[in-house]
């Protein structure tokens, strides 16, 4: 039984689709109401918000482990806000959470469509993303293990996942992408009513999702410097596949790197927020998960 869930913008200052979602819903809270849980809607870092950057200090999305949660000595905005929302959503692994799903909703300059990011591994979250994709046939679905730990801020509940949408600028709303993760919550909305009601949701026993491998850095010089961009062959093309051989990287002297991998995925391709976090793209592998059937 979901008891509630809270719906998150802004985490990233920059990332205006759910900054903007949010405020829609703070206004319109009747658009929200089902009959047997309450919906909760957060913005998480105001102060990025108002500045329209990434974050303050460090990222937010990255501050939900527990030993940095449990750190007193940590005075970062970030880290601040993170306990603070973890007080207030969490806690985070408490057996009685004051929130039981979350959902943080995000974009990315990266053309990565309607697609959701997953690193909880409940039964919960697997049966709610599987309703999505049954009524949204083009989302998709990257579940991702680059972390030792989930320190994203769905990790404060139980059950949970980010919303993902792109290609958009930072700092900027785009009507077609604020629409399609309006309507994506409003189905996920509908998923918990009728979950929490014993529905036959006629869901499908697996799913396909692109399971996280490998980060894949720009080729860099010996001071650390970028020498090399992404291909214009592989630009936008994430959700696809790249083979042994393929255009990957284009040097700035316009010399054409290919390529030298197992056959995988691309993701997040030419992020701009990810410069700073030294990589180009992800890699994933294909692979059908089951799905729990009540």
């Amino acid at each position: 039984m979901i008891r509630n869930i809270a719906i998150t913008g802004g985490t990233h200052g920059n990332e205006l689709t759910g900054v903007y979602l949010v405020k829609k819903w703070q206004n319109e809270p009747d658009l929200l109401k089902r009959s047997n849980f309450e919906t909760i809607t957060k913005l998480t870092n105001e102060r990025a918000i108002k500045e329209v950057r990434r974050y303050v200090d460090h990222d937010l999305n990255r501050s939900f482990g527990l030993a940095d949660l449990s750190k007193d000595t940590l005075d970062t905005h970030e880290a601040k806000l993170a306990k603070t929302l973890n007080d207030e959503l969490g806690k985070k692994g408490s057996d009685d959470p004051k929130v039981d799903f979350i959902v943080d909703l995000h974009t990315t300059t990266a053309n990565m469509g309607l697609s959701i990011v997953v690193s909880n591994a409940s039964t919960m979250t697997w049966r709610a993303i599987a309703y999505l994709c049954k009524m949204e046939p083009l989302l998709k679905v990257y579940r991702w293990q680059g972390d030792v730990e989930n320190s994203f801020v769905d990790s404060m509940a139980p059950h949970g996942f980010a919303i993902e949408v792109g290609a958009v600028p930072q700092g900027v709303l785009r009507a077609d992408l604020f629409v399609q993760t309006e309507a994506l919550i409003y189905h996920l909305l509908d998923y918990v009513e009728k979950e929490n009601h014993g529905d036959d949701l006629e869901l499908a026993s697996t799913l396909e999702i692109y399971d996280h491998e490998t980060l894949v850095d720009y080729p860099r010089n010996e001071e650390g410097d970028i020498v090399a961009m992404v291909h214009q062959e592989r630009q936008d093309r994430d959700f696809t596949l790249i083979k042994k051989g393929d255009p990957l990287f284009l040097t700035l002297g316009n010399k054409t790197l290919a390529y030298e991998g197992e056959p995988r995925y691309t993701l997040f391709i030419n992020e701009a927020a990810y410069y700073e976090k030294g990589f180009a793209m992800t890699l994933a592998k294909k692979k059908t998960v089951e799905i729990a059937i009540k």
